[in-house]
């Protein structure tokens, strides 16, 4: 969907060679913009130095994983200036005679690096795929190992408490524009092409690199946004393609934040039922009445914020962002009520004895300094990527305010926060290049969309929209909660199964296939 940026006529370049990496075929005959020049020989013909992978991607790397490096242009309108090398991860097919090539995966974000998932085998793909190809994963421009993109003032969060003036958003957003021309700064040339289209033709160069005629692609989440991108630019060129938790490119990103909204209302509501459905009445003897009292309590905090142990203020902010992430985990549903019961009559350290209980005693390792510098980049990536792919972000602290009215009137308990959360894109020094418009994929190969019936960050009624949009795909759906349903830490036979076939024999499930919880 990159459009501007990318303007350039085709050129013929002497000693360069016209590779199916460098031309774009839209499919749509107006989008003429997205044509850039051929690409010289040195990024098609490239041989990659595969060697053991090393801590730098992954401490423990699975046996036989391979790392290396691919060269790209920072702009590919300008495929003769500076330069980004993308980490590059492989475990080759465990049935070698057998080998179907290479099958690409990203895990989404947008800003999350897949050559350590990659690496060190924490994604694998089903049995069958993982025997006939291999696997190859790779880190996105300006993201993990390729060239990662610096912001020193730290990155542009929402406020963590709504403004409700102009002169609270004023600052807000000076802060945020402040944040922001930082990144621009440090991050040089790449922070202006971190957008998805760039990244559809970088995958393209690694296939062409790797030998491939045709694109084998599992992408989850952000990564089914980059493999719908391809199909625009390469629809030839697509082989088979596993787009899983899938993003609508239709939706621009007030659209996406108002589906955000209501997918975590209709997960309230679920919660609201399963408290009633066992029994317990300490918030109310009817759903509704759950969700009116919660409202009531959300309003009261605005005014009159409870006192933690810490010295921090629990507000309707506050409130708002525990609910958002709590309602979508059933695990923590007992937790999340006993807190909220005590938060209601009074106890502002309630959900500090609850981070406790679902945070601090899970168990969970403390993250390594690696894992924490990958975290950070993701948070940096985000912004970059999604800032430039998707328009209509609110432009100014008024706007802003407006936007923030409008989304609570809509839900009053996650309305304003999550309309807030645009901010980093409202004050994003460089204009979106991306629309937001259906993507057809006229003349390629048919697609396997994956999607949860409950899927709390890519409803499943985005995969429903994109599955009446491109020209040939098939809808894989599987019942019960989560996010990325193939391959994934819970397992479903029936899911690997029918994925499998597709990815090596070509099957697409018939009809709208279903798999039970």
């Amino acid at each position: 969907m990159t459009t501007g940026a990318l303007a350039a006529a085709i050129l013929v370049v002497t000693g360069c060679v016209v590779s199916d990496a460098a031309v774009a075929r839209p499919d749509d005959a107006k989008d003429m913009n997205t044509s850039v020049p051929v690409l010289p020989a040195r990024f098609t013909q490239q041989n990659v130095q595969w060697t053991a992978c090393g801590k730098d991607v992954t401490p423990d790397a699975a046996p036989g994983a391979e790392c290396g490096w691919v060269k790209v242009p920072v702009d590919y309108a300008a495929p003769d200036g500076q330069t980004v090398k993308l980490r590059v991860s492989r475990v080759q097919a465990k049935d070698h005679r057998h080998r179907l090539g290479s099958l690409f995966y990203n895990p989404g974000g947008p800003g999350a690096g897949g050559a350590a998932d990659v690496a060190d085998g924490n994604w694998q793909a089903g049995e069958q795929a993982r025997a006939r190809y291999d696997l190859v994963g790779f880190d996105p421009r300006g993201t993990a190992g390729s060239g990662q993109i610096k912001c020193p003032d730290g990155v542009v969060q929402e406020p963590e408490n709504p403004p409700r003036t102009e002169a609270g958003a004023e600052k807000a957003f000076a802060d945020a524009s402040r944040r922001a021309q930082a990144c621009r700064r440090a991050s040089g040339a790449v922070l202006a092409h971190m957008d998805s289209m760039s990244v559809a033709r970088d995958l393209d160069v690694l296939r062409t690199v790797l030998g491939d005629t045709k694109l084998n692609y599992t992408g989850i989440s952000y990564g089914t946004f980059i493999g719908q991108q391809y199909m625009k630019l390469f629809p030839d060129k697509v082989g088979r393609m596993v787009l899983d938790g899938v993003v609508n490119p239709a939706a621009d990103m007030q659209q996406v934040a108002r589906l955000d909204v209501k997918t975590s209302d209709d997960a309230m509501r679920r919660y609201a039922q399963h408290l009633v459905a066992r029994g317990d009445d300490r918030l109310g003897a009817t759903a509704g009445d759950v969700l009116r009292r919660l409202t009531v309590f959300a309003r009261k905090l605005e005014h009159a914020p409870l006192q933690g142990t810490d010295g921090e203020k629990f507000t309707d902010a506050t409130l708002s962002a525990y609910l958002g992430a709590a309602v979508t985990a059933e695990e923590s549903w007992n937790s999340l009520t006993k807190a909220l019961v005590a938060a209601v009559h009074g106890d502002g350290a309630a959900f500090e004895r609850f981070d406790a209980e679902t945070v601090g005693g899970s168990g969970g390792e403390k993250p390594t300094p690696q894992e924490e510098r990958d975290e950070e980049n993701i948070s940096m990536s985000l912004p970059a990527v999604l800032c430039l792919d998707s328009p209509s972000a609110p432009k100014s602290p008024k706007e802003m305010l407006d936007t923030a009215d409008a989304f609570a009137r809509q839900s009053p308990l996650f309305g304003r926060s999550y309309a807030w959360q645009m901010i980093d894109c409202a004050t994003w020094p460089i204009a979106p290049t991306g629309v937001a418009k259906p993507i057809k994929a006229s003349g390629a190969a048919p697609v396997l969309l994956v999607s949860y019936t409950d899927d709390s960050q890519t409803p499943l009624e985005n995969a429903q929209a994109v599955h009446r949009q491109l020209d040939n795909s098939s809808l894989l759906v599987r019942k019960g909660q989560g996010h990325g349903a193939y391959a994934s830490e819970t397992p479903s036979s029936c899911t690997d199964r029918a994925v499998d076939r597709y990815l090596v024999g070509g099957k697409l499930p018939a009809g709208a296939a279903n798999c039970p919880r």
